[in-house]
């Protein structure tokens, strides 16, 4: 059986050295060519339970994700899962299709599998229900896309409320005033936040809050567009549509099609997320867009430093939206 041994001695290293190759660490460039090609050429596999046994690491982080079929969680998860593979870590992926038993099941099987670390994207836990299943268990965990309030680890999200406030002012700037949000569950930070932005761009143009504008719902499809034709078929519709979220405006624009009202013509509809389906749209729909790369790239990064032993207090660190218009 081929050992690192045999690695070093073919590629003109240390054994050390390629042990920092294997486990992440910094190699100097001309030996990591020479590391690669060792490897290659001896079809050298590493047997990760004698590497757990000894580091007691098992070189895999766990993600908790609501979904992993809408494209903005895809492209998160895509773009950190790509920096852990190449610091050396495997991910282990959970979906908990929005369900609360489900979160409180698959958080608590993350941790128990024995990952090193775990990527949480929260949707209805307590700050208390988390201590309670992470409590005696020193694991590093960091928040993307939001967070649970009340618990002290690192977060990586979008400043949602400040991207609504400012797209509703280009908004009102075109003349519209009576404009409504479809948006998502009330316990969903991201739903909170976006919200408070558009009830900050409301105030701040002196127009006056009207209940019946305000949608909310889960994030699917049926809340778009259930909630379109609830709008529409009031005594006073609206006359712009601010929705918050990619399945939404999916729903929207198909019950808008569907009754023959005309965007833009007829109604201002804008988005969340859906940069592809908006922009393929005749005339493209205005929507804000979320850094998913960076989200995914600094989730990552943040973690990968704590399991390197960082041990500052919990970062929060928020990113700005992009309106495409």
């Amino acid at each position: 059986m081929t050992t690192i041994k045999d690695v070093a001695r073919l590629a003109g290293v240390s054994p050390s050295t390629v042990s920092k190759y294997i486990n992440g660490g910094h190699v100097r460039l001309e030996n990591l060519e020479a590391i690669r090609q060792a490897i290659d050429k001896l079809d050298y596999r590493v047997n990760p339970f004698a590497r757990n046994l000894k580091t007691r690491r098992s070189r895999s982080v766990g993600v908790l994700l609501p979904s992993i079929s809408a494209s903005f969680y895809g492209a998160v998860f895509v773009a950190l899962d790509k920096v852990l593979r190449e610091r050396g870590y495997h991910t282990m992926i959970s979906c908990y299709s929005s369900n609360h038993g489900l979160e409180r099941d698959y958080l608590n099987y993350l941790i128990s599998a024995g990952v090193d670390g775990l990527i949480y994207m929260p949707e209805d836990l307590t700050a208390d229900e988390f201590r309670e299943l992470t409590a005696g268990r020193s694991l590093p965990v960091v928040q993307v896309d939001r967070m649970i309030p009340g618990v002290a680890a690192d977060a990586v999200l979008t400043d949602n409320a400040e991207a609504v406030r400012s797209a509703m002012g280009r908004l009102i700037a075109r003349g519209r005033r009576r404009i409504a949000i479809i948006a998502g569950p009330k316990a969903v930070l991201t739903a909170q936040e976006r919200l408070a932005g558009y009830l900050r761009a409301l105030d701040e143009h002196g127009i006056l809050y009207d209940d019946a504008l305000v949608v909310s719902g889960e994030l699917c499809f049926a809340t778009g567009y259930q909630g379109f034709l609830k709008l529409m078929g009031s005594d006073s519709p609206p006359s712009a549509v601010f929705s918050t979220n990619y399945d939404i405006t999916l729903g929207v624009v198909t019950a808008a099609r569907e009754r023959g009202v005309q965007i833009p013509e007829d109604i201002d509809v804008w988005g969340y997320d859906c940069v592809n389906i908006c922009r393929m749209m005749t005339p493209p729909l205005p929507v804000l867009h979320q850094p998913e790369q960076e989200l995914g790239q600094k989730t990552a990064e943040y973690l990968i430093e704590r399991l390197a032993g960082y041990s500052g207090p919990p970062r929060l660190t928020r990113l700005a939206c992009e309106l495409i218009i």
